[in-house]
């Protein structure tokens, strides 16, 4: 079974359909999997009874900004040790991405701006929140903005 942390309220609000599920799990997203009775035999392990998406941070590079609806559009571009970017080219991969280096973040009024820094084209910042693979494009719905770390 699939399913999303239950510390975000406003995922029905969001201008995308956030879903998460076995054909858009994607590498690099943060998720919590846990099985009633956990065993490894043999090299085959017991199968998971719950796979969550959970909050994850990204260190990324505002690129632009939009407004939709009650929502502020960033797309930015993640650092380069990111996961994304990183596990997205390892053979084997079964789900694409457009773009494994660039996210679209979404800050409502609820998202807890803890940064210094502005939110601008060129400010490294730090974003916490849920990602998902929304048809190739990786989407995050943003709890809190922090001042982030050059490379």
């Amino acid at each position: 079974m699939f399913q999303i942390s239950e510390q975000f309220t406003n995922l029905q609000n969001l201008p995308f359909v956030p879903r998460f599920n076995a054909s858009n799990i994607v590498a690099g997203q943060n998720v919590d999997i846990t099985s009633g009775n956990f065993m490894l035999v043999g090299g085959v392990g017991t199968p998971a009874n719950t796979i969550t998406l959970i909050p994850q941070t990204i260190n990324a590079t505002v690129v632009s900004s939009q407004q939709i609806g009650t929502f502020t559009d960033y797309t930015v571009s993640l650092a380069s040790y990111d996961l994304f970017p990183a596990l997205a080219v390892q053979q084997g991969q079964t789900t694409l991405l457009n773009n494994p280096s660039q996210v679209e973040v979404y800050l409502d009024s609820d998202t807890q701006k803890l940064n210094v820094e502005a939110l601008a084209a060129g400010s490294t910042l730090r974003f916490y929140g849920l990602v998902f693979n929304d048809n190739g494009t990786l989407r995050m719905d943003c709890a809190q903005v922090n001042d982030g770390v050059a490379e």
